[in-house]
């Protein structure tokens, strides 16, 4: 179970291929890459078996733990969009003839 039931980020898909070995070179590539610069400090790597596509796949993400504090989202319908108005909604008959 995650703590504070805060559900897990999303991985994204960085490159596929054939063989683990080729998918696995990538991964290594990805992850020296990140070793050298500051400005990917936290990011992850993993190689994955998509059967589905019969391919592997390389997988990227940010780990949870480095991301920076976002905005909470607004949930629900904008107050906007919930005024009625007050003009609309009347029939004027002068204007059809």
């Amino acid at each position: 179970m995650n703590v504070n039931n805060i559900p897990n980020k999303p991985w994204k898909n960085e490159s596929f291929h054939t063989t683990f070995e080729e998918a696995d070179l990538i991964r290594n590539k990805l992850i020296n890459i990140w070793k050298e610069d500051k400005k990917y400090e936290g990011m992850q790597a993993k190689v994955r078996w998509m059967s589905s596509k019969n391919k592997f796949v390389v997988k990227t993400r940010l780990h949870p733990d480095f991301e920076s504090e976002k905005k909470d989202k607004k949930h629900g319908k904008s107050r906007k969009r919930n005024k009625k108005n007050s003009s609309g909604g009347m029939f004027d008959s002068a204007t059809s003839i």
